[in-house]
């Protein structure tokens, strides 16, 4: 296997495995059947050294694999000399943290770094506000397929100056989709792109009112999209996210209320209202 592939495939497991623990937090019975054969088929030819090594890290955290920005390692801070990024950059072999050990790669930077940071630096954000704001709530999304919404979403943050690039960000919003459906019970999905590096955890909110086929379970459809931007920075507040989303939305009559929002200033103080005691 080559160090590019298995760089990939280790991204893809860490994916599965954060996937796991947001489908804990997001539905009251999950099935993990699905998932956890994945990781096991995920993890059947990796380096008997890589494989353990990563469970290992796994033990302590979820983020096994993390990019390097601005000369750092994002696990744990420390600076990676040039010719370690160097090395990274060839992926001729799998190179590790030489503090914390965890696997490094190089990220795609497709966030508006100066219009995230104005935006998440303000003391004054609290709530739902630290991660959203009205100008990115979406109503009504149209379209029949996952592309058609995912790329409305990706529109508005491109447009609000939350990332630089809508169109990659959607090339790997759909990448992925693809691993896992992010969709769950009740009508909702949670797509988001992980390590894209710049800016603060950024959620857009979506509404199709028709709803469409998601890949989530059975035939139900997709109405309710949390569409999220992650650096890898803030993966435990992402995960405290998910779970605040999960309990408010959990409940029939403020999924209701979201979909019968008629605007957008509407939809946003819905969103502020309910979720006051659930996100800190």
């Amino acid at each position: 296997m080559s160090n590019r592939k298995l760089i990939n495939q280790l991204i893809q497991l860490q994916e599965l495995i954060v996937a796991r623990i947001q489908k804990k937090a997001s539905m009251a019975n999950p099935s993990l059947d699905a998932l956890d054969a994945n990781i096991k088929l995920l993890s059947t030819d990796l380096p008997m050294r890589v494989k353990s090594h990563l469970n290992d890290l796994l033990k302590k955290n979820p983020e096994a694999m993390v990019p390097i920005v601005d000369g750092h390692c994002t696990g744990c801070g420390m600076e990676v000399k040039s010719s370690l990024i160097n090395e990274i950059h060839h992926a001729k072999e799998l190179h590790r943290c030489l503090n914390c050990t965890r696997y490094l790669y190089i990220p795609s930077e497709i966030v508006a770094r100066e219009h995230a940071s104005r935006v998440y630096g303000e003391k004054r954000q609290v709530g739902i506000a630290r991660f959203s704001t009205e100008p990115l709530m979406v109503t009504p999304l149209t379209g029949t397929t996952p592309e058609d919404v995912l790329g409305q979403l990706c529109s508005r943050m491109q447009s609000q100056g939350f990332v630089e690039d809508g169109s990659q960000l959607l090339d790997l919003a759909l990448q992925r989709e693809a691993i896992i459906s992010t969709a769950v019970d009740s009508g909702m999905a949670f797509p988001h792109v992980r390590g894209v590096e710049g800016g603060g955890l950024s959620m857009a909110l979506g509404i199709h009112k028709k709803g469409i086929h998601f890949g989530g379970p059975g035939r139900t459809l997709t109405r309710i999209f949390f569409f999220m931007v992650i650096p890898t920075a803030t993966s435990a507040f992402y995960m405290k996210l998910i779970s605040g989303l999960s309990q408010t939305f959990r409940q029939k009559d403020v999924r209701e209320a979201l979909l019968a929002a008629e605007s957008e200033e509407e939809l946003w103080k819905i969103v502020v209202r309910e979720t006051r005691t659930t996100i800190q």
